[in-house]
């Protein structure tokens, strides 16, 4: 309710990826304040995109809910702990629901399967070769198979990514 049309905007599409962002937050601070999430998903229903699997105030609510509650900032900080962390043996398994988040994990377990970190243009290695501190598990993501879809729809957009910690 008190967040600028702006705000919304770059909110909604960097989180959310609303495509139509703009008038989404024009809408939000036309019509608010609002009470509830159902009174907030009526006033913007009719403008989003009809057909999809999910229901269209989803991504809306969901770049709302990741801006509330630093959801990438808390997934960012988790992973800078494990990595600056004295853990030697470890095994790190991270469930994402979003491209935003797995694409963190994703960038993450690379970066610390990485030996060489040498900048792209040098002419030899001159790091030592030996930066990687373990080896990803799962090279493509984990995600549910058909019973347990049928079982659990909204496990569709679950991603389970491994990386196993080696430090010696």
């Amino acid at each position: 309710n008190e967040y600028s049309q702006s705000a919304l905007e770059t909110i909604l599409r960097e989180y959310g990826e609303v495509t139509n962002s703009r008038k989404v937050a024009e809408v939000i601070v036309q019509r608010r304040p609002f009470n509830s999430a159902k009174e907030l998903s009526n006033a913007i229903f009719h403008l989003m995109p009809k057909g999809k699997k999910i229901h269209p105030s989803t991504l809306v609510m969901q770049a709302i809910r990741i801006e509330v509650n630093d959801e990438l900032g808390e997934l960012t900080r988790l992973l800078d702990a494990i990595e600056s962390s004295a853990i030697k043996h470890l095994r790190v398994a991270i469930i994402t629901f979003h491209s935003l988040e797995d694409r963190i994990v994703k960038n993450r377990f690379s970066k610390w399967a990485k030996n060489c970190i040498c900048p792209d243009d040098a002419m030899r290695c001159t790091c030592g070769n030996k930066n990687a501190i373990g080896k990803i598990i799962t090279k493509k993501p984990l995600s549910a198979q058909d019973d347990e879809l049928r079982a659990n729809s909204r496990s569709r957009s679950a991603k389970l990514r491994i990386f196993e910690i080696r430090r010696d």
